[in-house]
């Protein structure tokens, strides 16, 4: 049997978190590779995004797979992410940094507000929920 992200029987709220703890990193590491095109910078423009996609694919395959753990581990991942793109926000001087900062650390709160929904439980928790 052929299974994919199309034939994937989980809630919505399962399946935009997981989208959320994935394409938010992926943006932020193309924003990377534009950065990187200004002078002067270095290949360490890529640490931040990549351990925030690193920490985003190792929750989200945890919540995919049904382990309790990966779901207080994505709050640790989702707190902490969200707070350094706040900081990012305030402390960005180019207009573009800015919005992304503040889409991405909304993105980050929203992940976090699914987390604590009733689907995502369930299908994590199953019958412990």
């Amino acid at each position: 049997m052929k299974t994919g992200i199309r034939s994937w029987q989980a809630p919505l709220e399962v399946k935009v978190t997981c989208g959320l703890l994935v394409g938010i990193p992926l943006v932020y590491l193309l924003l990377a590779v534009v950065l990187l095109t200004s002078p002067g910078a270095g290949t360490r423009v890529f640490l931040v995004p990549g351990t925030t996609l690193l920490f985003g694919l190792l929750v989200a395959a945890g919540i995919a797979l049904r382990m309790a753990f990966a779901r207080v581990a994505a709050y640790a991942v989702v707190v902490i992410f969200g707070i350094l793109h706040a900081f990012l926000l305030m402390g960005a001087e180019l207009l573009w940094i800015k919005l992304f900062s503040l889409v991405a650390a909304a993105g980050y709160i929203y992940a976090g507000v699914l987390l604590s929904s009733g689907p995502v439980r369930r299908f994590v928790l199953g019958n412990a929920a």
